[in-house]
């Protein structure tokens, strides 16, 4: 499918909401008609006038929902997929090397569990799956949405279940640069504790920079291994990304890999169906989602591998 094939597409899918919502205005405005038709002759009293009301905007809402995913659901999903094709794939292997893409996979539970940097919660998913070599980096990437049931009052002395969102980002796996025994783990102040599972071999670890151990903390196997990793300079390396990226990050160091989790509450390489296809403003969006792979990869230098 070609760019133009792609905004007559997304132009089909527009004219079939625009008319869904023209037939459920129509409804709606014809409902509270009759109703208020009904209030002046008496027949029904304002409380029915209202109830009337909120009904009527409440299946008016259901409806354009089941009308809308009827009719553009499959357009949809082959809008997202040429779209994905189309440009992101393209500006992923304009950058990258070996360069895999798949919108709709990601990272399994199963193998976020068994490296154990985060918890999976009640329920998980992920997608936007990449693996390729930057600068000779191996590295793998892909979006984590993670929501965790909680209990909640309702208002009236009781509780209810609510899915609660406990991570929302994206996970960044590299080849290190450096050979390390032990498992070590590097968490923000700002990431969200309820994320983290519960280890009994790590143990917390106090760095010499105290600025450092106010910004992260630190838990690892072995302490040698923790200090052997976080050089001072490395450390400051690690103070300046977190300061650039303004949110909840984790690095985890298992099996002479580097795990980054940035909880930044986005949905990489996205887009909105409804807003007209600008190539130069997409091509923006996609580098800037791209860019923070690559910067974490300049910025700890990890194409260095003097220490292999």
């Amino acid at each position: 499918m070609s760019i133009e094939e792609l905004k007559e597409l997304q132009a089909k899918i527009i004219k079939k909401d625009k008319i869904c919502t023209t037939i459920i205005t129509v409804f709606i405005l014809f409902m509270i008609s009759i109703a208020l038709i009904m209030y002046l002759l008496k027949i029904i009293d304002t409380t029915l006038l209202i109830i009337s009301f909120f009904a009527t905007l409440i299946i008016s809402s259901i409806v354009i929902v089941i009308i809308n995913n009827s009719l553009n659901k499959d357009d949809i999903e082959i809008f997202y997929k040429n779209y994905k094709k189309i440009f992101v794939l393209q500006a992923l292997q304009n950058i990258f090397y070996n360069v895999k893409y798949n919108h709709e996979e990601g990272f399994t539970k199963e193998f976020i569990d068994e490296v154990g940097m985060i918890d999976t919660g009640d329920s998980f998913y992920s997608n936007d799956y990449i693996s390729g070599e930057y600068k000779n980096i191996k590295f793998e990437q892909s979006d984590l949405h993670i929501l965790e049931e909680q209990e909640r009052s309702d208002g009236d002395g009781g509780t209810e279940t609510v899915l609660v969102t406990t991570f929302c980002g994206r996970l960044i796996i590299f080849d290190f640069n450096k050979k390390f025994k032990a498992n070590l783990q590097v968490s923000s102040a700002s990431f969200g504790a309820e994320t983290l599972p519960w280890n009994k071999k790590f143990s917390k670890v106090e760095m010499e920079d105290v600025e450092f151990n106010q910004k992260f903390y630190v838990l690892a196997e072995n302490e040698h291994e923790a200090f052997y990793i976080l050089t001072p300079h490395f450390m400051e390396k690690l103070k300046r990304i977190e300061e650039r990226i303004n949110s909840g990050i984790m690095f985890c160091f298992v099996d002479n890999k580097l795990h980054i989790a940035v909880d930044n509450d986005t949905d990489s390489f996205e887009c909105n169906v409804h807003k007209p296809i600008n190539e130069k403003e997409i091509e923006e969006d996609i580098i800037k989602d791209i860019k923070i792979i690559t910067d974490f990869a300049d910025e700890l230098n990890l194409d260095n591998d003097l220490f292999k």
